[in-house]
């Protein structure tokens, strides 16, 4: 495949799906978004540029699901519910999208010949709660031990049975298509920043995660559509490849709020429960880098100043 190409996008009405659709179409592709349709007015403004094309419908419908990837070049499989939380509020719902769903996209791929899948999983498939060597490099063997990770390393596998390149993602933040504030550590901060809150943090704030902007998501995703045909299953990190911690966000969304807001919100500490505070992680890049030598393109300062400017 070269130049433009006609792409799916599962999950468009989604965080991460809703900016990949945006910024695809954005770099001259033809996009289908395939999803469900309750964020799709609020999209289809945002798109009108972009010329995103959307289907309404159900993962699990195998038939409009088939249609709707009739003629595409590439698959870009994006929805999911997202984070243990929402996996345990709903397990069932989970199970049919995270797994079922994956299924029934990889037989449409197979049935429709499309010549690459590119799933969009999580770094969570290698643990959450307990500590490992770091950083997680793409060998590791699989050690999920929250629901979430447990159902997306089952998804990695259904995506494996056809030439497929899975994105493991680290904790993904940003504006992107300005749909979706997330309901994450940086979605809580900003949240608090536009409210003239203290930004809360538990214990000392040395719990370091890895986050990853996600406009650069879209920026390697990109780059994957451009790869020639994998002829086996490709596992790719894509995160910053470097641990921050929470003490040190919520300073950053402090001075994102002065400088830019003109407020002085504090931070406080909190005694941590005890399922919050998990051991660091972040993940080795190499093979990140080797592909896309300008990784990452936007700084988390850079990020964080966008997201607590945004009205949401």
């Amino acid at each position: 495949m070269s130049g433009r190409r006609s792409v799916l996008v599962t999950g468009p009405g989604g965080y991460v799906g809703s900016t990949l659709a945006m910024r695809l179409a954005g770099a001259g592709h033809r996009v289908i978004g395939y999803g469900h349709g309750s964020n799709f007015p609020a999209l289809h403004t945002r798109s009108q540029e972009g010329g995103v094309e959307l289907v309404s419908g159900d993962l699990t419908d195998r038939g409009e699901l088939g249609r709707a990837m009739r003629g595409v070049d590439a698959v870009v499989h994006a929805a999911s519910v997202t984070g243990d939380v929402a996996c345990r509020r709903d397990v069932g719902a989970a199970l049919r999208t995270i797994v079922r769903g994956t299924r029934l996209v990889v037989e449409a791929v197979q049935a429709h010949a499309i010549p690459l899948l590119i799933h969009v999983s999580s770094y969570a498939v290698y643990g959450t709660l307990h500590a490992r060597p770091m950083p997680l490099d793409e060998e590791m063997h699989l050690e999920a031990d929250d629901l979430y990770g447990t159902l997306k390393a089952e998804a990695e596998w259904e995506a494996s049975q056809v030439p497929s390149i899975i994105v493991r993602l680290t904790n993904v933040y940003g504006r992107g298509a300005g749909l979706i504030l997330k309901r994450d550590v940086v979605g809580h901060f900003v949240r608090a920043v536009q409210e003239g809150r203290p930004l809360r943090v538990f214990g000392d704030g040395s719990q370091g995660i890895d986050f990853v902007h996600v406009d650069d998501v879209s920026r390697v995703v990109g780059v994957l559509l451009e790869w020639s045909r994998p002829v086996r299953p490709y596992v790719l990190n894509v995160g910053s490849g470097r641990v921050v911690s929470i003490r040190a966000l919520a300073e950053l969304c402090a001075r994102a709020a002065r400088e830019r807001l003109g407020r002085d919100v504090g931070i406080v500490t909190e005694e941590a429960p005890r399922d919050k505070i998990w051991p660091d992680r972040w993940v080795a890049t190499q093979r990140l880098r080797e592909c896309c030598p300008w990784f990452p393109s936007v700084t988390l300062e850079h990020g964080i100043d966008e997201l607590v400017t945004t009205r949401w």
